[in-house]
């Protein structure tokens, strides 16, 4: 498929066919997304590819477990079914400084640029996202249905310590992988006019 139909098409997968998926797809998906773009071209991303379903069942667990002691309820599978998935890929965010990051940190007086550059513009975890959605769109492209998650990271020292990531590395997301079972429809998406502001 073309790039416009795939970026138009592509949805979030929750649900997926039990068959395995080829290691060597999932390799290939990440490699096409390498080529998204990071600040100074930093590449600040690793990427666990987890296909044991016994770690992955312990994660679920994790997550569970995580859940009930903050909230009192179970989780709900939104936040847990990616086991559910013949592969996950736990995505990690590396350190990334560049030079605009040693200035502030060496010159602002105050510290309110460098907090904001840091904390807020946060340039590393803008160059993972930029790989994790060329990681969606490869895979939509190759057949496959995946879902960015965050709400698992409930339990994100659980699943670090599980996975041996140690700080400053940062684990940011898990992305379930497989062949989907299909949502009949996409999710509205906003006007265009609602999210635009033309200056002249």
């Amino acid at each position: 498929m073309d790039l416009i139909e795939a970026v138009k098409t592509r949805k979030s997968i929750r649900k997926f066919e039990p068959e395995d998926v080829d290691l060597n797809l999932i390799k290939k998906i990440i490699e096409i997304s390498i080529n998204s773009p990071s600040g100074g071209n930093a590449q600040n991303w690793f990427t666990y590819i987890i296909k044991n379903k016994d770690i992955l069942n312990k994660m679920r667990s994790e997550v569970e477990i995580a859940y009930k002691n903050v909230t009192g309820k179970d989780a709900p599978g939104v936040y847990a079914f990616f086991n559910e998935a013949p592969v996950v890929l736990a995505v990690m965010e590396k350190p990334y400084a560049g030079s605009l990051d040693k200035i502030l940190e060496n010159n602002d007086k105050n510290k309110d640029r460098n907090f904001a550059r840091k904390f807020i513009v946060n340039p590393g975890l803008q160059g993972v996202s930029s790989f994790i959605s060329h990681i969606l769109l490869v895979a939509h492209n190759e057949g496959l249905g995946a879902c960015w998650m965050t709400g698992p990271l409930i339990a994100k020292p659980e699943i670090e310590n599980m996975l041996g990531i140690k700080s400053p590395d940062n684990l940011v997301a898990l992305i379930p992988v497989g062949k989907p079972v299909e949502r009949q429809s996409k999710s509205s998406r906003t006007s265009v006019e609602e999210i635009i502001e033309v200056i002249l």
